[in-house]
């Protein structure tokens, strides 16, 4: 009786997440980067990069990791989401962040902040969302 109530449960796990909107797809892929991020996970930052990423000076998926690798060695950052809009257009979605990045190198306490803006193009792969694109709307 056990066994069949979690597998009813995980069914309707399963069936919960495909009914979630686009829109909220979306949000989920982007938490997985944000909270890989916070952790000083770069594979995870990194996992829902489209293989044909394009970020800001022409960054690759392959070099996009290599930076996260680096920077999240060096640093713990944290990573404040004040702005979240979301537009999906069939297979695409445009997203608009506002974020302020803290970070630390030992203490406890943030050492530097700054307030961010970024344009992200995802695309819908089978039944995930994958980051296409990654644009600076500060000039940075």
């Amino acid at each position: 009786m056990g066994k069949s109530i979690a597998s009813l449960c995980a069914v309707f796990a399963l069936l919960a997440c495909q009914s979630d909107k686009p829109e909220e797809q979306v949000r989920k892929a982007f938490e997985t980067c944000r909270r890989g991020v916070e952790a000083g996970d770069a594979a995870a930052a990194a996992a829902p990069l489209d293989p044909a990423f394009l970020g800001p000076d022409g960054m690759d998926r392959a070099s996009a990791r290599l930076f996260l690798m680096g920077t999240l060695k060096r640093e713990k950052i944290g990573v404040t989401v004040l702005r979240n809009e979301v537009a999906v257009r069939g297979n695409e979605a445009l997203q608009e962040v506002d974020l302020l990045l803290t970070g630390r190198s030992g203490g406890l306490l943030p050492q530097e902040a700054s307030n961010r803006s970024f344009r992200l193009r995802w695309r819908k792969a089978g039944s995930d969302w994958r980051l296409a694109e990654l644009q600076s709307l500060d000039g940075r």
